[in-house]
């Protein structure tokens, strides 16, 4: 739950958080907390007005694991395009170890697409627009190449990762391991439960998106 008026619980070298006026956004994702921060900075007598969002790591990261998650981002970039926003990852210290820390324009959410509970309300929107449609089929057939091609699947177990903002955009919003990669399951001697269970529901979660644009299609014909 959000908490106004806040201040970023996390001492960010990269960052005056604590003269930083914050909201958390959220805390129960599997992989960081996400703060959004905004006001009005001055550069060259101009009055230009910010409004980001800072994904905070639950652990420390390191210097191989920064790349690896620029790496996966960039990869989505160039696939995706504007589905996906553009994302800083910055080296820094957090509490005192080297860590990182990712920002990005805050997307006003309206629906988290992923979740089959918003069905019933998505549908009829995506029949009305052609814009969401074309965007919509284009993550699930990339999502769906990804993993035909080398069983990368991407993350959609996570709350609101995948989203439609009001102005009828949809947006891939997730920073942190946008990837679970399935072949994980049968190389490791001791299997991952709760990886198999974030690949499950990422891969119904994709079905599901699937199934929507279909039905979209027959009632838009």
């Amino acid at each position: 739950m959000a908490r106004e008026n806040d201040r970023i619980d996390r001492r960010i070298a990269c960052l005056r958080t604590e003269h930083m006026p914050a909201t958390l956004v959220s805390d129960d994702g599997y992989h960081c907390a996400v703060w959004r921060s905004g006001g009005t900075l001055w550069h060259e007598g101009r009055a230009q007005t910010m409004d980001m969002v800072i994904k905070v790591p639950r652990q420390a990261v390191n210097a191989a694991e920064v790349r690896v998650l620029k790496r996966e981002h960039e990869t989505l970039r160039a696939a995706l395009g504007d589905i996906v926003p553009q994302t800083v990852f910055a080296r820094t210290l957090i509490d005192g170890q080297v860590s990182v820390v990712a920002m990005a324009p805050n997307i006003r959410r309206w629906f988290d697409m992923a979740n089959p509970i918003h069905g019933e309300q998505i549908a009829p929107l995506l029949a009305q627009s052609p814009r969401l449609r074309e965007a919509l089929a284009s993550f699930v057939c990339q999502a769906e190449a990804w993993y035909q091609n080398d069983r990368r699947v991407i993350d959609l177990y996570g709350r609101d990762n995948l989203i439609f903002d009001r102005n009828r955009h949809l947006h891939y919003i997730d920073s942190f391991g946008v990837f679970f990669h399935e072949d994980l399951l049968h190389v490791l001697p001791d299997p991952d439960a709760g990886l198999a269970e974030r690949i499950r529901i990422s891969r119904l979660r994709l079905n599901y998106l699937s199934a929507l644009l279909e039905d979209g299609h027959a009632i838009h014909s």
